[in-house]
């Protein structure tokens, strides 16, 4: 069974939704820069085939994995983006399953295997069952996702965020300084050697803020440095003639980014404190590294 090719795809016919997704996707990405090298270079066998599926099918748990984190997306806008690739990946999977049959059918061609008739009533399926089944479930994902697509990303384009998202580094700090006030036991400062309107942060390493959280046995310093946040413990700093000080043991924060949702950051300096005054023999808290680096 012959299964037609479609025609090239104008760019004109390209849905809507796709540029949501697109809008979203940073000009540099290693992972992607990774699968276009491999494409560029050329996919030529089974060997770089099955290499790609295994590529696919990682990248399609990886997201699964990334989007259980309890602060996986901020907005519903947020969600929109997902959303739309995750419907343009099925779109790619229904013209896999399509290629697929059209693989099956050139080994076919070649005399490399025998291309049967469908199986009537009664008999098992063959080879031409599984190319006709082939055809039936990339049609239905790719109607599934005519369907669905649309409606499902433009209501969460337009459903109302209220994220207090900050505008930048210091605006974040200044947020969740405000936070920890509110939800740390101790006594919370906000240092801002500047005014609130003018700072100099051209390569987004930080404003010069930072902030002190009293506890009753530490005092502990929340900054960013060096395009991370950071933890320290000031009783840790080693203060050289300069002035400066340097600190063996902090902790680098798992989230990089410059303004992220000031209640993530917060909720993780929170639990390093609280994991720090934990017993000597508790295996969390800050960790103790090379002065400078994490």
């Amino acid at each position: 069974m012959l299964i037609d090719q479609p025609s090239p795809a104008d760019e004109s016919e390209v849905p809507w939704w796709h540029q949501v997704f697109l809008r979203a996707v940073p000009d540099t990405s290693d992972l992607a820069a990774e699968v276009r090298c491999a494409v560029d270079h050329g996919l030529h066998d089974p060997v770089d085939t099955v290499e790609m599926v295994a590529a696919a099918e990682e990248t399609t748990e990886a997201v699964v994995t990334a989007l259980s984190s309890p602060w996986s997306l901020y907005t519903p806008q947020d969600a929109a983006h997902v959303a739309a690739g995750l419907f343009v990946q099925m779109e790619h999977q229904a013209a896999a399953l399509q290629e697929l049959g059209r693989a099956v059918e050139r080994i076919a061609g070649r005399g490399e295997t025998l291309l049967p008739s469908a199986a009537g009533p009664g008999q098992e399926a063959n080879l031409a069952d599984a190319l006709a089944s082939l055809q039936s479930a990339s049609d239905q994902v790719a109607s599934l996702v005519a369907r669905h697509a649309p409606v499902i990303v433009r209501a969460l384009e337009a459903a109302p965020a209220y994220a207090p998202i900050p505008a930048n580094i210091h605006e974040t700090l200044v947020a969740v300084a405000a936070l920890l006030t509110e939800q740390h036991d101790g006594t919370v400062t906000l240092n801002q050697p500047h005014e609130s309107d003018v700072f100099d942060d051209p390569e987004g390493l930080g404003c010069g803020c930072d902030i002190t959280l009293l506890t009753d046995e530490e005092e502990y310093n929340f900054h960013r440095g060096d395009s991370e946040w950071a933890l320290v413990k000031e009783s840790d700093g080693r203060e050289f003639s300069d002035g400066s000080v340097a600190y063996g043991t902090y902790e680098t924060l798992a989230v990089s980014l410059e303004t992220p949702h000031p209640q993530q950051l917060t909720d993780s300096v929170l639990r390093l404190i609280a994991d720090d005054q934990r017993p000597s023999d508790f295996t969390g808290g800050l960790r103790s590294v090379p002065a400078g680096g994490a």
